[in-house]
């Protein structure tokens, strides 16, 4: 994710939403969500990234969440 450019991150986050949806709210997906959160701030909180990959980012984000979260932080 930190090494692709726009589209391919803007992909990677559409595929990163529907592998949390797929994973759903076990300890696999926490496990998932966990791995991934550092990966998708860093992009979400790059300025000079992509707005598409940004807002890819935030979307995966949030859904991953929502959905896989118990009590992360």
């Amino acid at each position: 994710l930190p090494t692709g450019k726009g589209e391919e991150q803007a992909l990677a986050g559409t595929v990163l939403t529907l592998l949390c949806l797929q994973m759903g709210s076990g300890p696999e997906g926490e496990e998932l969500f966990r791995s991934l959160k550092p990966l998708l701030v860093s992009v979400l909180t790059d300025s000079t990234a992509s707005p598409s990959a940004r807002q890819s980012c935030a979307t995966a984000l949030g859904m991953c969440c929502y959905i896989a979260a118990a009590d992360v932080e």
